[in-house]
């Protein structure tokens, strides 16, 4: 059998010797310097640098509000981190509203910004029908209802925030969540968080849940990336969410449901780094994941702030400029 070379191969003898030259080529036993209190942070080797007088903008799940309060910390702007929907009653930080978790709706967050207004994904409750109110499942809600003119009102105030924040950003943090997500087919478009069930059974035709594969991912941060960089270009870091799936809809166990869907995201965010010279891929979740349970509260999906703090610091510590 002949066996012909094959794209992302590598001649044998230029491996070795790029392997011997490798200082980190080995995992890391407990007297290396990456292993740190039952904690491994990865080496990096940054594309770019952040100007710390810069802008730096944040788009995806929970995790990327940690990211957040460590650029913060070391005086970096980040537009996201002053966002409010505290008068909605939804639980969590202020800005929790605005976190993402599949590709689809980070692009059309994205999209919004740049010509391609996405239009539905506003549901009537059905809990009052004195008093109507509404769920918007692009945004980040839990569920939780409000008026229709505060549901307009906060997407404005949410379009506007992408506007101003991305043009005046030329760095771009990018938390990759989970792939299992649900779509208004009718809309055309992808949900961040289940239409109210009710609505879900009465409509079978109109919404579907889908288990996104790495081709889709792979086309939805691509072109996110693309447009990112449509106007001006904007350096990105791109990470996966250590945080698991707290519920899986793809049947089965959670357990490997979420391991699936990690390994989704990581191929994903391997391949569109290379893809891109501006992109940058960050290890939280590796980072996170070496020391088990320990970087978990007691729900074992919560990382524990102080595990947060350690690995967000470990990236910004490589990509701050004059931080090292």
């Amino acid at each position: 059998m002949i066996i012909s070379p094959i794209a992302g191969s590598q001649n044998g003898a230029e491996a070795l010797a790029e392997t011997l030259r490798n200082p980190m080529r080995k995992y890391p036993d407990r007297s290396d310097a990456r292993f740190e209190d039952h904690l491994i942070l990865p080496s990096v080797a940054p594309g770019f640098q952040i100007d710390a007088s810069s802008s730096v903008f944040t788009i995806g799940s929970c995790f990327a509000r940690n990211v957040e309060e460590a650029l913060i910390e070391r005086g970096v702007s980040v537009p996201t981190a002053s966002f409010s929907a505290a008068q909605d009653k939804i639980p969590g930080r202020p800005n929790r509203v605005l976190n993402q978790y599949n590709p689809g709706t980070m692009l059309q967050c994205v999209e919004n910004v740049f010509g391609k207004k996405i239009e539905g994904g506003i549901y009537d409750a059905g809990r009052d029908k004195l008093k109507k109110q509404y769920v918007d499942s692009l945004l980040s809600t839990g569920g939780a209802p409000t008026s229709l003119n505060r549901v307009n009102e906060r997407r404005a105030e949410i379009d506007q925030l992408y506007t101003d924040g991305l043009a005046a950003s030329e760095t771009v943090v990018i938390t990759l969540g989970l792939i299992e997500s649900w779509l208004d087919l009718e809309a055309g478009i992808y949900l961040n968080e289940m239409p109210p069930a009710k609505l879900v059974r009465s409509n079978a035709s109109q919404f579907e849940f889908r288990r996104l594969g790495v081709s889709e991912c792979e086309r939805l941060v691509s072109a996110m990336v693309e447009l990112l960089n449509r106007d001006k270009r904007r350096n990105i870091v791109l990470t996966v969410s250590p945080v698991p799936l707290q519920v899986t809809f793809a049947g089965g166990d959670a357990t490997t449901a979420n391991g699936f869907s990690k390994a989704v995201l990581r191929v994903v965010a391997e391949t569109v780094s290379n893809n891109f010279d501006m992109v940058d891929y960050f290890p939280s979740y590796e980072a996170v994941t070496t020391s088990g349970f320990r970087s978990f509260g007691e729900d074992n999906v919560h990382v524990r702030p102080a595990t947060v703090q350690r690995v967000v610091n470990h990236m910004v510590d490589q990509y701050l400029e004059g931080a090292a």
